[in-house]
């Protein structure tokens, strides 16, 4: 069976699905996906699109970090300007873009590319799995 769904292009062996579902999320402006994993099972909950103020602080960690994931798997990393964008927030907004990267920063998931950049407006920033 499992031959069969390969044949027809249906699955795949390299593993991207994830990597994929979370880029078509981030495009969709969608919240972040919930994972949860079990003894034999894994299940992924998808939620409907909301507005960044309508978020948890959870909820908006969790866009935060799966996109500088995204990313950084292309070799690029999430800044201001990159949260205002997949926040659809406008440029007055870019305080609420810094607290969602400190937020996350916060809760250990993202780090500064370059700790000597003395500018918070220049910072960048790349996952962390510390």
């Amino acid at each position: 069976m499992a031959q069969m769904m390969l044949q027809m292009d249906m699955c795949e062996r390299r593993g991207s699905g994830i990597d994929r579902a979370t880029d078509a999320i981030s495009q969709m402006k969608l919240p972040a996906y919930k994972a949860q994993s079990g003894d034999d099972y894994t299940r992924i909950t998808l939620f409907p699109k909301k507005k960044v103020s309508e978020m948890t602080r959870e909820e908006r960690i969790a866009v935060c970090y799966q996109h500088a994931c995204l990313l950084y798997e292309d070799g690029l990393v999430i800044n201001n300007q990159i949260v205002r964008e997949r926040f659809n927030l406008n440029k007055n907004q870019a305080v609420m873009a810094s607290r969602i990267l400190a937020d996350t920063q916060e809760s250990g998931l993202i780090k500064m590319k370059d700790p000597e950049t003395e500018s918070k407006r220049y910072s960048s920033y790349i996952p962390y799995y510390g």
